[in-house]
């Protein structure tokens, strides 16, 4: 946790980064419903290696990677143990240890989960570590601003959400710090024994809590102090511009979909 940089948008300049923030929130979820909907180990498979090379693209870290679908590694074999007994067909058991049975379409079903989300995961990845937060907070808020004309606050919604993701690195440091601070007077997390780290959990998150509360205050006597109103009067300092290669990925994002539905 020392090291968050896997949580902030690091400028490369790259083709990926200079997609309409619009049609990126737009490809993403398009292809979220893809995964979703796609049920053939292969073609998943190839959504998956295509997610891949569009982080090679984006000239992203391989190690945040690595990192990334490690930390998904107990989601996985929960996944793939549940799948496993939870579909049994007689005939169809590849292990049996007392009464559990493990099935073939068990395990495939299984590892179809465990490709949906990291899938999902290194989708989000991507969206996040490719856009500026204030550019994707312009953008979702450009799609969703229909919305506006029956009173929902989505300048508000789209705001906060924004302020979450921009705090997401600081509450790390301050988890580092505590955490620090704790081991320096003999407590603390990194004590032996599951028990013991259990009951360092506590101590850790009430410091924490009390510092977002300040920070939170903080941040809303700065806000108003710049006699912030919402989004009453305020103009977009930047203007949008679809341009081909946008509307060539939106429409290579629908026919994977349509590919989807065919097979």
């Amino acid at each position: 946790m020392a090291n968050n940089s896997f949580l902030l948008y690091q400028k490369q300049n790259t083709w990926i980064e200079r997609w309409d923030p619009r049609m990126k929130i737009t490809v993403s979820l398009i292809f979220a419903a893809a995964l979703l909907l796609n049920h053939h180990l292969l073609l998943k498979t190839a959504q998956i290696a295509l997610l891949i090379f569009l982080w090679w693209i984006a000239k992203l870290s391989w190690k945040v990677l690595i990192i990334t679908i490690l930390s998904l590694t107990i989601f996985f074999i929960s996944t793939m143990i549940y799948q496993s007994m939870l579909i049994t067909n007689p005939g169809d058991t590849l292990i049996q240890i007392g009464i559990l049975e493990y099935s073939a379409e068990g395990a495939l079903n299984g590892l179809l989960m465990c490709e949906q989300i990291a899938g999902i995961v290194l989708l989000l990845s991507l969206l996040v570590r490719t856009t500026s937060p204030i550019i994707l907070a312009e953008g979702l808020e450009m799609i969703l601003k229909p919305l506006k004309k029956i009173k929902l606050p989505v300048h508000e919604a789209v705001m906060m959400f924004t302020i979450a993701l921009r705090f997401l690195p600081i509450l790390v440091e301050e988890i580092d710090k505590i955490r620090k601070a704790q081991i320096a007077r003999g407590g603390g997390f990194h004590r032996k024994g599951v028990s013991s780290r259990w009951r360092g959990i506590l101590p850790m998150l009430m410091p924490l809590f009390v510092l977002s509360i300040l920070r939170a205050k903080e941040l809303a006597v700065a806000m108003e102090s710049r006699c912030y109103q919402g989004d009453h009067g305020r103009t977009p300092i930047r203007k949008y511009k679809l341009h081909p290669r946008d509307y060539s990925i939106l429409a290579f994002s629908i026919v994977n979909l349509m590919l989807i539905f065919i097979v």
